[in-house]
This record gives C-alpha cells, structure tokens and sequence, in this order.
C-alpha cells in the first residue's frame, strides 16, 4: 500500500465523502495547495524529485482520488540549480467537469502550509492549515460561516493504522493501492513535462 496520505488526511477526508456524496452540490471549482520551505534533507547532497515528486504528488494523487484521471495537465513552475521542480502550479482539464488546479512549493521563507478551496453548487469549502482549530471552514449562501470540528491526530496515523487494520482482516487495501500510486506518478510525469516545455500535455 503506498503512502498516500492526503486520502487519510482529518479534512480532506471529509472532503472525499461529501463530494462523493453531493452534500453541496455538484463540485464547479477546486484548488489545493502545500507550500513549504526547503526541506533541510534537500542540502545533504541527495538526489531529490524536489517539490513536484516529493511533495506536489500527493496533491496530484487527492485530485485523482477526487474527480479521477485527467484528460490533459498544462503547469508551470521553478526549477532548481539541480534540475529538479521546486514550485509548480498545475491546472488539471477535465471536460465538463470542475476547474481543478494546485499548486505545491519548496520556495516558502519559512514553515509549512496547506488548504483546499473548493466551490460547490450550494456551499465554499475551505481549509487553512493557519487557522489552527478553525482551519476547516463552510460557508452556504445566507447562512453563517460555519468551522467544521476535525478528528484528532494526522493522516499519517490514519494511513498506519488503516495499513495494519488490513493486515489484522487479512484485506487488500482498497482506499489506495498500488495503482492509484502509479497513476500519480503518470501524472506527475505529464506535469514535468508541461513545465520543461511550456506545453499542454495529454494523460
């Protein structure tokens, strides 16, 4: 089971079932984002994918997960002394579907960051991790915005304790497998691409 950790993720978590479920309507537009600073591990001499492998494929595999395979990808982005994608912006195209983009950076000063915006039919969906206890936030026309309780602990507890859960009722994974992991990486791929050569590139 590969370790992706935003399906597990307290908030997005609640996303993947409420516009699985239409809680709001139909989804019209979506962005995510996770911006950090250089991780210190980067200045080791090792060999990274940088932001775009390391961390904006997570991102990539929650859009998957959500709205499934896009039909093209166009980004754009920064790239490193090394050669590796250290902030990159990706607009995933999906034909009558939601405006989908995301952006994940390793250029933040300091800190961490991550939040989704997400505009439905009926309601704005938002998360900001700088919020602290109120990051999850709901706003419906004429109503009172709204901050959604969010479980205890992280994604990675989550992932770990559903990893062994499985293992316990001898169960193949079903929230990730190995093929989702290998569609992120298709993806992710197609966005290298759109950034080294400034074109749309077909999934």
């Amino acid at each position: 089971m590969p370790a992706m950790c935003m399906r597990f993720w307290p908030g997005w978590s609640w996303l993947k079932k409420v516009v699985a479920e239409k809680t709001y309507g139909e989804v019209r537009a979506a962005n995510f984002r996770r911006l950090s600073e250089m991780p210190a591990w980067t200045k080791a001499g090792t060999h990274t994918g940088g932001a775009l492998f390391d961390l904006h494929i997570h991102d990539t595999d929650f859009v998957n997960f959500l709205f499934g395979r896009p039909q093209s990808v166009f980004s754009t982005g920064v790239t490193g002394a090394d050669g590796a994608i250290n902030h990159v912006v990706t607009q995933y195209h999906f034909p009558g579907g939601p405006a989908v983009c995301a952006e994940g950076s390793w250029l933040l000063a300091r800190g961490f960051n991550m939040g989704f915006t997400i505009h439905c039919e009926r309601a704005t969906l938002e998360f900001d991790l700088a919020r602290g206890s109120g990051a999850l936030r709901m706003d419906e026309a004429g109503k009172k915005s709204r901050t959604m309780k969010l479980k205890s602990g992280d994604g990675y507890d989550a992932e770990i304790r559903y990893f062994v859960d499985c293992i316990a009722r001898g169960e193949r994974p079903e929230i990730v497998t190995a093929r989702d992991a290998v569609t992120a990486l298709e993806i992710c791929e197609a966005e290298e691409k759109s950034v080294r050569t400034g074109a749309v590139v077909k999934l």
